[in-house]
């Protein structure tokens, strides 16, 4: 039984990328599932300054916790502007401040599964390239990834149409067996 901890990268309270996230964690059978919402772990805007005069946030202490205590990970964010939202950036920001090159914010080679939705027919496509882009760096093995554009027009009475449940099954069916 592995350990997969399911990461929120949205700081607002009726987040679709966080509703996709919650039917991705549903699918996932025989392991233990936490997630990680950055709602619930505030910091404030990192900077060299902020660092040297007020040291790390407990809170990207305990985010590096948490990481260090699962094999494998499920990130859903959203797109801002064909960006990585700032909270969630800030997020990774502060984290990995806490590694270094032979300890990255993933340890070595996690395994990452990668989410992203919009209204727009895009879905996020453009962050989550990024984000498999960079990644890599931190130590993240990206194994898969999952966009969903015009979300609105596929989540209907709280579920996904039936193409899109399957296409979502099967890209979560096929991470969690690359474990």
């Amino acid at each position: 039984m592995k350990k997969i901890l399911t990461v929120s990268g949205s700081n607002s309270k009726n987040s679709i990328n966080r509703t996709l996230l919650e039917l991705a964690s549903s699918k996932i059978e025989g392991h233990e599932v936490t997630t990680l919402d950055i709602r619930d772990y505030p910091m404030p805007f990192f900077s060299l300054d902020r660092e040297e005069s007020e040291g790390h946030p407990d809170a990207a202490k305990q985010i590096r916790t948490l990481f260090a205590q699962h094999d494998a990970f499920i990130i859903s964010s959203p797109e801002h502007n064909g960006a990585i939202p700032a909270e969630f950036k800030n997020l990774f920001d502060w984290v990995s401040r806490l590694g270094d090159l032979q300890n990255p914010m993933f340890a070595t080679n996690k395994p990452v599964f990668l989410l992203s939705t919009s209204p727009g027919p895009r879905g996020g496509a453009t962050n989550i390239q990024t984000l498999s882009q960079i990644m890599p760096f931190w130590g993240a093995d990206i194994r898969g990834s999952f966009s969903l554009g015009s979300f609105y027009d596929y989540f209907v009475d709280g579920q996904l149409n039936v193409e899109k449940e399957q296409e979502l099954t099967s890209a979560i069916n096929h991470f969690i067996a690359s474990l």
